[in-house]
């Protein structure tokens, strides 16, 4: 643990350009990756950047910047983080961020139990497009337990179109509610609010692709 402590502290300090909130501009993190590691720490948790900003006591754009690779936290910022996320250094820098492979098993995508950004319950995501800071499309598969709704409030620019694979829900869109069987599909503008609920005895599984990356 100690070396990789003395390593990282190497590789973060002495950096001439600084900006404010404990980080600094920095051509190392898109060496050690630690905005796209910090961003899959954060999913895998179900926290929003909000939540994470909230524990460690900086703003949220400051998170949006590191996970977007603009600018590097500082060592005593970036432990913070670490210890809010339920890890530590050495676990953070252990997970493999863009070493996917092309092709997934079930077994290798990464699931999020909870919707970070949006409201609901008895909802599981199983990511179909890796985590990677510079995707522009973000693809799911949205696994919804029975009586599992996901309501999202939140519009923004761009699209998204999903297919039911299994179960049976409603969706609706705007003000407008869909009864969904398996072999449906759907396809809106997501400044459109919608929301889902799964209204069948079994589990629903939806293919839920949108543009941009929201979550």
């Amino acid at each position: 643990m100690l070396v990789s402590h003395v390593i990282f502290v190497h590789t973060l300090v002495d950096r001439p350009s600084h900006f404010p909130g404990n980080a600094t501009v920095s051509s190392e993190n898109g060496t050690l990756k630690v905005g796209a590691r910090l961003r899959r720490a954060r999913l895998s948790r179900g926290l929003r950047m909000r939540d994470l900003a909230q524990a460690v006591g900086c703003d949220e754009s400051m998170i949006s910047k590191i996970e977007a690779g603009k600018v590097m936290p500082s060592l005593p910022m970036l432990n913070k983080m670490v210890h809010a996320l339920d890890r530590d250094m050495a676990s953070f820098f252990g997970l493999k961020i863009d070493e996917y492979k092309l092709v997934q098993k079930p077994e290798d995508r990464l699931k999020v139990p909870v919707d970070a950004l949006r409201g609901g319950t008895g909802v599981t995501y199983e990511r179909l497009v890796p985590v990677a800071a510079g995707n522009l499309l973000e693809a799911n598969v949205h696994v919804v337990a029975p009586g599992g709704e996901k309501v999202d409030l939140i519009t923004h620019q761009g699209e998204a179109v999903g297919y039911l694979v299994s179960g049976t829900i409603e969706l609706t869109i705007d003000d407008t509610t869909y009864l969904m069987t398996p072999g449906d599909s759907f396809f809106f503008k997501a400044y459109l609010t919608n929301n889902y609920r799964n209204v069948g005895p079994d589990e629903a599984r939806i293919i839920w692709v949108n543009t941009p990356q929201v979550h």
